[in-house]
């Protein structure tokens, strides 16, 4: 076989690989829509400190310390859109459970839903546990592209900084893909950390969030001012 035909097969071996991510890509922006389309195993609270220690295929905890506020911080991670200022992402979008126009909770509560969109890929989760102003707790319960991820959990801590008038941030987040969760994936988490912690930092930057606009659909309703400890 001549070089010249080796080249072609690999040639066309890559430009089809190429066809074919693009056409994955395409069908997955148009997933990306709706966050909820697969369901994922839900991780009960009481299973999460272990699912975060030792089950989830991956899993990985940042911290940061800030000086804002505790109401600032709680606000944020109760109402903010932190993820809307930065580029092809947007949310977090509360939506309460059993609320109407009008009426909806002033910050989230257990069996509330989140939901965080990509460009590719969208994510739909539910508050297992709200302790105001300290902890936030969710499950994963869909994803926008099926066969991909088995579970997922998350959880923001508030808890006393170091040094006085301060507070320390821990965010931890955990999760197993649905086919491959044997591999180590949790060798990856030096690789991700610095883009996490990237988008923890953002969270709590000195510069506050623009509010959520008033004329948001229902999906998007939200409400300011829960009442948090300083």
């Amino acid at each position: 076989m001549s070089g010249l035909v080796v080249a072609g097969i690999v040639v066309g071996a890559v430009l089809a690989i190429t066809l074919l991510g693009a056409i994955g890509l395409v069908i997955a922006y148009g997933l990306a829509t709706r966050p909820d389309r697969f369901a994922v195993r839900e991780v009960a609270l009481g299973d999460v400190d272990r699912y975060i220690a030792t089950r989830a295929a991956f899993a990985i905890s940042l911290e940061y310390t800030t000086p804002l506020s505790r109401r600032e911080v709680w606000d944020r991670l109760a109402h903010a859109h932190y993820l809307s200022s930065l580029p092809f992402l947007r949310g977090p979008i509360w939506i309460h459970a059993g609320a109407s126009e009008g009426n909806a909770p002033a910050g989230p509560v257990v069996g509330d839903g989140r939901t965080m969109s990509g460009t590719f890929l969208s994510v739909a989760q539910r508050a297992t546990e709200v302790i105001d102003g300290e902890r936030i707790t969710l499950t994963g319960t869909g994803v926008s592209v099926p066969l991909a991820i088995k579970d997922f959990a998350e959880r923001f801590t508030i808890s006393d900084g170091p040094r006085p008038r301060t507070l320390t941030v821990r965010w931890e987040i955990a999760g197993s893909p649905r086919w491959v969760a044997f591999l180590p994936w949790r060798w990856g988490v030096p690789l991700v950390r610095p883009v996490l912690a990237f988008v923890l930092r953002h969270i709590l930057r000195l510069k506050p969030f623009r509010r959520p606009r008033d004329n948001r659909g229902p999906d998007e309703h939200q409400n300011s001012g829960t009442a948090v400890p300083h």
